[in-house]
């Protein structure tokens, strides 16, 4: 079965739990949610045990294999999951392992596969299908502009608001597109002015008081520059109790949409590389004067820390992870490296 983004929550609940689900795209918020919602279900359903691969480059898919084959010592029923990069599993090995996966008569165990940023072209490829095949797959696109006042309108009257209409158009500019930014929005809303209409100056004065330091927000302001924002956020971030991993995956992903623009431009062909992604269109043109002025050899090194940063994230590095979290944003920024002052990472002297 394949769902779409729009219509997974009434499809999910007017069917029995799937052996597979792959939940996907290029819209985080989706993402995030459905696979929630999938954990939440199997977790009541009697999956009490979660077992977590990530198929970074260099992955065993063997450890598929032996997660689905291995009897588990303490629950009878089990969720293994899966997260992939955005191109999918890869090579022909990864698809295989899927594949061989899908196949199996494995009653007690769930196949929960995460891919926030896939690509569009995976939904052809073999592994996809079978999964499709085999549960539900749902690919969330990117919503259009056009659509995003809309959406906003449904969101809030989900959860009960009444926002008046001018409200709502201010809520689409403020947030460009960012559907995340958008829902913490309407969250925070709905605590401030519970049973009341919200008009236009409460929507302004919600934003104004406070500042939105959310995952996505932070890559962003690192590559525009506002070294200072980016670890504002960043101290948001982990204050807010948000693990480094997810953190570092939204860094990584605009890192490497950086090189690849640097790489474009250097090529004269920046205005076809940014025709080929979504993303709203004053971030288009913040990444096209980042991408002009950015070394592709610079970067280059920078995904080398990152990769770094993701070992040390894994246990397969020694290191303090927000420590080097902090030190990538600085010189992403393009600030003067920075060193720990005692016992807290965000007050930091320059490095001599």
């Amino acid at each position: 079965m394949d769902i779409r983004a729009e219509d997974f929550a009434r499809e999910f609940a007017r069917h029995p739990l799937a052996r597979c689900y792959l939940i996907g795209g290029q819209e985080p918020l989706h993402v995030v949610e459905a696979a929630d919602a999938v954990r939440a279900r199997a977790r009541r359903e009697g999956f009490d045990e979660r077992d977590i691969l990530h198929a970074e480059p260099g992955f065993d898919w063997a450890q598929l294999a032996d997660a689905g084959a291995t009897q588990s010592l303490f629950a009878e029923r089990r969720i293994v999951e899966l997260h992939l990069p955005d191109k999918g599993p890869g090579g022909k090995a990864g698809s295989a392992a899927i594949v061989d996966f899908v196949k199996r008569d494995t009653p007690d165990t769930l196949l929960l596969v995460v891919a926030p940023g896939l690509v569009s072209s995976a939904r052809k490829a073999a592994w996809y299908k079978a999964v499709a095949k085999a549960g539900v797959v749902s690919y969330a696109w990117g919503l259009p502009a056009s659509r995003m006042t809309a959406w906003i309108s449904a969101r809030a009257k989900d959860k009960h608001l009444n926002i008046a209409e001018d409200g709502i158009q201010l809520l689409a500019t403020q947030n460009e597109g960012n559907l995340l930014a958008a829902a913490q929005e309407i969250d925070r809303l709905a605590l401030l002015y519970p049973d009341t209409r919200i008009e236009r100056a409460q929507v302004a004065e919600a934003a104004s008081d406070h500042a939105r330091f959310d995952i996505f927000d932070l890559p962003a302001k690192a590559v525009d520059g506002d070294t200072q924002g980016a670890l504002k956020s960043l101290s948001r971030l982990r204050a807010e109790g948000v693990d480094v991993v997810p953190i570092t995956w939204a860094l990584v992903k605009e890192l490497r949409t950086l090189y690849q623009a640097a790489l474009a431009a250097r090529a004269n062909r920046l205005d076809a590389y940014l025709g080929k992604i979504f993303l709203p269109a004053p971030r288009k043109r913040a990444l096209a004067t980042a991408a002009r002025r950015a070394e592709p050899r610079r970067l280059a090194r920078l995904l080398s820390q990152a990769a770094r940063l993701d070992a040390i994230n894994k246990g397969a590095a020694s290191g303090r992870a927000w420590d080097e979290l902090i030190t990538l944003i600085i010189v992403l920024s393009g600030a003067t490296p920075t060193i720990v002052c005692g016992n807290d990472p965000f007050h930091a002297s320059p490095l001599s």
